[in-house]
């Protein structure tokens, strides 16, 4: 990954759904992070919901992230 400066979010939905979508976005090669606002605000006496996770990836592996992801989705 990059120092943060380029990354993009590439899909937003639950824990769940943003820790496998990472999972395979690893396998075929392309790093990624995710940012969950609800485990951030509890820790600050914020809020969030849990269903607000944001994956993200460096830019130049956006296309290819956004195409994966969405062959996931139909499976």
């Amino acid at each position: 990954m990059t120092d943060g400066n380029n990354l993009v979010c590439v899909f937003t939905g639950s824990l769940v759904d943003v820790k496998y979508y990472k999972e395979r976005l690893e396998e075929v090669g392309i790093p990624s992070l995710w940012k969950d606002e609800f485990s951030s605000g509890t820790l600050v006496g914020m809020g969030g919901t849990p269903d607000n996770v944001d994956l993200f990836v460096d830019e130049e592996h956006e296309a290819k992230a956004r195409n994966c992801i969405a062959s996931f989705q139909e499976d």
